[in-house]
């Protein structure tokens, strides 16, 4: 009986049931229980049902077999919420779900009085009270699991580093401080981000000073930056420039005759337009980093500034996202949507996207278009690869030219 017994234990373990303390009855198919436990057929099938027959004897009425009233075939085996489980695990020696979730709880509250830097000690640990509750309640534990104890260690232990780092670094060399091991930071990072953002409200280890690669800035045009060790004339240079953030900083000062910046999102057009010699600033940047923002802020103010990128609803956001962190007026290069009944379908993050871009007022003149996407329920042709360089350069030279008129 203890073996037939030991697999329903582990069919209640994966239900949601396993999670909370006396929300319902445990309930799973008769047939789709052998199955999955390897006991359907022959003799096998014959030991367990007499087994699962003994159980519901001696159970004094927590483990029951469901029957067909006039035939009295089994149609389910059902755990009584109240008292079933603690029956059940009683039979098989095993540790009861309602056991795991006190001893995570109590991981969590032992965690809340874990010391970090002073900044988050107070949203540190409402977290992790907030996660006590959620063990005991069965509620999600993102980001740990319930069944990974080991993991769960580590993830606390690099969250609370991350949370006391200080100074900057690039992420394989805080990686090797961290964890011990230079890749182990970038693996965990998609379940550590969630975490960072709940207690601290950043949502990048760049927040933090831990850096993929050194913060820099791709650009091209008449640019000269005067810093103490002298004069430097980008101007003069045919082909792009990286420049990291360290060159910027204060004293650094920057200047440009260009006669206007254009911002471009994809580094295959930024090339392509580089090698145009069009005159303009050319600006490579998705969402900034703080390098390319450092750099975009310390333009002239009276420099007209155009952005060209990607016209679906990321491509667009992109575009208020630079409105929103430069203050600066910026106008759409050939942003505007082309409609294309073959071209990719609008997904429901898309929508969600869009329907926030039309709440906003740092882009209300591209509201028309983001209806226009919405109505036709379709992306259009909206990378920029597909605009040809013909086309964007016509467009561009044009606003040099009217620059030049005024």
């Amino acid at each position: 009986m203890k073996e037939v017994l030991k697999s329903f234990a582990t069919a209640y373990r994966k239900s949601a049931v396993s999670r909370r303390d006396g929300v319902k009855d445990f309930l799973i198919d008769y047939e789709k229980f052998l199955r999955e436990a390897g006991l359907a057929d022959g003799d096998t099938r014959e030991t367990a049902e007499q087994e699962l027959t003994t159980a519901e004897k001696i159970s004094g009425g927590l483990f029951v077999i469901d029957r067909q009233p006039r035939s009295g075939s089994p149609l389910r085996l059902r755990l009584a919420r109240e008292g079933g489980e603690a029956w059940l695990f009683e039979q098989t020696g095993e540790a009861a779900p309602a056991a795991g979730r006190e001893l995570l709880a109590e991981f969590f509250e032992k965690a809340a009085a874990a010391p970090v830097k002073a900044m988050w000690q107070e949203s540190w640990r409402r977290w992790c009270k907030g996660l006590a509750a959620a063990a005991r309640a069965g509620d999600s534990l993102q980001p740990f699991r319930r069944d990974d104890p080991a993991g769960n260690d580590e993830l606390l232990d690099v969250l609370r580093k991350l949370l006391d780092w200080e100074g900057e670094s690039l992420i394989r060399y805080a990686s090797a401080a961290i964890c011990g091991d230079s890749k182990r930071l970038q693996v965990l990072e998609p379940r550590l981000l969630p975490a960072l953002v709940a207690v601290t409200g950043f949502s990048s280890l760049a927040d933090f000073g831990i850096h993929r690669k050194p913060r820099a800035v791709t650009f091209h045009g008449p640019v000269i930056i005067t810093t103490a060790a002298g004069v430097f004339d980008f101007s003069l240079l045919p082909g792009p420039v990286t420049l990291s953030e360290s060159n910027l900083l204060p004293p650094a000062a920057l200047t440009s005759t260009a006669p206007l910046c254009l911002t471009v999102e994809n580094e295959d057009v930024f090339h392509e337009l580089v090698r145009a010699r069009t005159g303009a600033l050319l600006v490579q940047t998705s969402y900034p980093g703080s390098a390319a923002l450092r750099f975009l802020r310390m333009l002239p103010a009276e420099l007209p500034w155009h952005h060209f990128g990607d016209s679906d609803p990321a491509g667009s956001d992109i575009l208020r996202d630079l409105r929103e962190r430069t203050g600066r007026r910026i106008e759409p290069l050939l942003m505007q949507h082309r409609p294309s009944a073959s071209s990719r379908d609008l997904t429901a993050e898309d929508c969600r996207k869009l329907q926030q871009l039309l709440e906003s007022d740092l882009v209300r003149d591209q509201h028309e278009h983001f209806r226009a996407m919405l109505a036709s329920g379709k992306k259009g042709v909206f990378e920029q690869e597909f605009i040809p360089i013909a086309e964007v350069l016509e467009a561009l030279r044009s606003l040099l030219f009217q620059g030049e008129e005024h």
